[in-house]
């Protein structure tokens, strides 16, 4: 559900409102604060607790299951204030799901937004979801893809103050990113003989070396290696002219250095209907690509358009996976 103070709440019940593809929706959540948000909605959206996932009985066009992680009473929880109580919240929420996934009595997972300030105070030192989910699962080797219809990013560094960017641009770190975008495209999105595109981290990709020399010794020599095993990945590219028309036609995917080379781009063009996909895990775990939105909390303005897109693009990422 995310973080209660947020959006979260709002946009799931907005996402079922409309048709969606055929599943059991299992929220992990607060059901009291859920009602209260469907009542104030005036929404017709069914509502069943339950006590675990695997007693799921509603469909998606009748409604969504909740197994109340939470038990919030009237007043607990003001929308548009995140605070350590929500915090603890959220990360609950996440706990009980990927409990649930690496016990298989869910086949995917998709989070909707949570604070940061407010997770770190409730307890959690993870800097996002994306390093929790790697940690609770055991997984050492993940990775952050932002994906669309039309446009994939993803990320060499993840959630990496700028000035710490440049050595975590190393040899090892780019081989595994560039292994897991590959195993993405071709696990998750089908697509058998990917094309992928890698920005360079300096401006016009170093200059071949004026402005910047990890382009030439670090970034281009894994590239070349990759090319060597029969890769399509080319770079790298100036990051100011990647994202246009041509490129976007040409490349499945693309890879950046750091977070904002990535997501400024990709959120542009995207923002609608882009969804964050975590690399690397046992299971589909699917995001929306906004925030808490504690600005409209509450005011019935929250657009569901993002988790709508996480809810199929998890669906279809799971439809594989249950076929073996």
């Amino acid at each position: 559900m995310g973080d209660p103070a947020g959006i979260g709440p709002e946009i799931i019940i907005k996402a079922y409102e409309q048709s969606l593809p055929r599943h059991i929706p299992v929220v992990f959540g607060d059901a009291a604060l859920l009602k209260q948000t469907a009542l104030r909605l005036s929404a017709s959206v069914g509502l069943e607790g339950i006590s675990s996932p695997d007693t799921g009985v509603l469909e998606n066009d009748r409604g969504i299951n909740i197994v109340p992680v939470t038990t919030f009473s009237p007043g607990d929880v003001t929308p548009g204030r995140a605070t350590p109580v929500t915090g603890k919240a959220a990360g609950r929420y996440i706990e009980a799901a990927i409990d649930a996934a690496q016990n298989r009595t869910i086949d995917a997972v998709v989070t909707c937004p949570i604070h940061k300030r407010a997770f770190h105070e409730g307890g959690y030192p993870y800097p996002g979801h994306t390093e929790m989910f790697a940690d609770k699962t055991g997984v050492e080797t993940f990775g952050m893809m932002m994906a669309s219809d039309t446009l994939r990013v993803a990320l060499a560094t993840i959630h990496e103050p700028l000035k710490s960017v440049p050595r975590g641009i190393t040899p090892e770190g780019l081989s595994r990113v560039f292994s897991l975008t590959l195993q993405t495209l071709r696990r998750w999105f089908g697509i058998p003989f990917p094309q992928i595109g890698v920005l360079g981290l300096n401006p016009h990709a170093g200059e071949e070396g004026d402005i910047g020399k990890e382009e030439q010794e670090v970034i281009l020599p894994v590239i070349k290696t990759f090319q060597a095993r029969g890769e399509f990945i080319e770079g790298p590219i100036s990051s100011d002219t990647a994202f246009i028309e041509k490129n976007r036609a040409r490349y499945d995917a693309f890879i950046a250095m750091y977070h904002d080379q990535g997501l400024i781009p990709f959120k542009l063009l995207a923002f609608e209907n882009g969804v964050n996909i975590t690399m690397g895990l046992p299971f589909p775990r699917v995001s929306v690509d906004h925030g808490t939105g504690l600005d409209i909390a509450g005011k019935g303005i929250a657009r569901p358009e993002s988790l709508r897109e996480a809810i199929r693009r998890a669906i279809k990422m799971a439809a594989p996976e249950k076929s073996g």
